[in-house]
């Protein structure tokens, strides 16, 4: 979706299809209203002729877990990267989700909720962004820690290892040089340089440095969730309730590939497989899986894993311990991805397309707990470590780049679905959230915006299973 697009009109711009789209369209949401009264177990209408894989885990339950603790991290300084006219890819989102995550947590009682102690974690250089009191209430508490020069050095050297070293040089080269360029001149060090790839993505001069401090957001949510756990209690059963990480940083990043493609999709650094190659840089042999419920496919997940598999030695490659599954909708940019298909050097990479207009009844929950949730977590074959989810939330009904037709509450019925899936397993994996897409800010908007997918992914996060 590039952002020319975004100036056709609205039925236009969401997909590209046949010129009887109204009509269609109609159509689905009439049977999308009769599904939500009497969902079936299945919607043959889009289901594929390829087999599912036999269902191994049907007969068993999950034991209890309670309600695990939550530690966001974002960093309040992601303004310094923003567009100098309009573009869907901007500051706003977090602010948006920030702003909902405080009312939610501020309307809950701790007393009667049993949720965990969470917390907020500001990771910007306090020169850089107003300064952030310590403040809590009983469910959340929020603090600043900046990220240490370590740990932003730290961040860099990730990137270059899932990047081509070029690439990320390339990125820092102009912002430096530009922001000299300006202080050179007189101006304000802060300034937008231009697109990189056309029309999509932008850079400005401070760019550079919000991704390495994002990196180091989304590499915080890892130590978190792989860090200390509490044992719960429930039905006389234990489990352990680890932590669980949430980045909420911008921009999205599963887009960016190994070096510079023609269009990188709003993105520039490629922040799930940064925390993907931190956490193995920890425990070299533990198992990764990347789940993206994105609306777009993020190729850039895909072509990292691709051509990190050949750049060495066997003894060096990594990739064999991480396997990415995308559901997104096609056609639909990147225009990549568009059967359903195991693929990659070690087959370790699933796509899963979604018809444009599906529903969490008709196309898509079929889809996820059928093809998805089995790939990224299985008794039989794979049992990982760690789980993370590039968190999308543009497959929302009301959001303009997409035409996937979710509510904002099937967020929370897919995080439900993901942690009773991992219960199954007799290893539980850490999880991590970070945000990728999800660009409708409007209040009260039909099947809700950007914040209240996220907000309904929390809740199913706080709730005991």
């Amino acid at each position: 979706m590039t952002t020319s697009q975004l100036h056709r009109p609205l039925a236009a711009r969401r997909v590209t299809m046949s010129p009887t789209i109204t009509s269609i369209q109609w159509a689905m949401r009439i049977v999308a209203l009769a599904l939500s009264l009497h969902p079936p177990t299945s919607c043959h209408a889009f289901s594929s002729a390829s087999p599912a894989p036999t269902p191994t885990q049907a007969s068993q339950s999950p034991i209890p877990i309670l309600s695990p603790p939550l530690q966001i991290f974002y960093d309040s300084s992601n303004y310094l990267h923003r567009d100098n006219t309009f573009h869907p890819e901007c500051p706003d989102r977090v602010d948006h989700c920030l702003d909902a995550i405080r009312r939610y947590f501020s309307s809950v009682n701790n007393e009667h909720s049993g949720l965990s102690a969470s917390s907020m974690i500001d990771v910007a250089n306090n020169s850089l962004s107003p300064s952030i009191a310590s403040t809590s209430n009983e469910s959340i508490q929020e603090d600043s820690s900046p990220l240490s020069r370590q740990e932003l050095e730290h961040a860099t050297n990730i990137l270059t290892q899932i990047h081509d070293s070029s690439h990320v040089a390339s990125i820092q080269n102009k912002c430096d040089s530009s922001r000299q360029q300006r202080i050179d001149e007189g101006k304000d060090p802060s300034g937008w340089i231009g697109y990189i790839d056309g029309s999509d993505t932008y850079l400005t001069t401070e760019s550079h440095n919000v991704g390495v401090r994002a990196t180091g957001a989304w590499i915080r949510a890892v130590d978190a969730a792989l860090g200390s756990h509490e044992t719960a209690v429930s039905n006389d059963a234990e489990k352990p309730t680890k932590p669980i990480g949430m980045a909420l940083t911008r921009p999205p990043g599963h887009h960016a590939t190994h070096s510079l493609s023609l269009s990188n999709g709003f993105c520039i650094y490629n922040f799930a497989m940064a925390a993907a190659a931190h956490a193995l840089s920890i425990h070299p042999s533990m198992k990764i899986s990347i789940l993206d419920w994105d609306v777009h496919f993020g190729q850039g997940l895909m072509d990292i894993l691709d051509k990190c598999s050949n750049s060495g030695g066997a003894e060096n490659d990594w990739t064999s311990n991480v396997r990415y599954a995308s559901l997104h909708q096609v056609p639909c940019f990147p225009y990549e991805g568009q059967s359903r298909k195991r693929q990659g050097r070690y087959e370790n990479v699933m796509t899963i397309p979604i018809q444009p207009e599906s529903t969490w009844h008709c196309g898509y929950r079929e889809l996820f707990t059928t093809y998805a949730l089995p790939f990224v977590c299985s008794q039989d074959d794979w049992e990982p470590d760690l789980i993370i989810v590039c968190a999308g939330y543009d497959a929302l009904d009301s959001d303009e780049l997409a035409s996937v037709n979710l509510v904002a509450k099937d967020y929370g019925e897919m995080t439900r679905l993901l942690r009773e899936h991992i219960g199954l397993c007799s290893k539980q994996p850490a999880v991590i959230f970070g945000l990728e897409g999800g660009y409708q800010l409007r209040d009260g908007v039909a099947g809700g915006n950007l914040s209240d997918g996220l907000i309904e992914t929390i809740k199913a996060l706080q709730c005991s299973l």
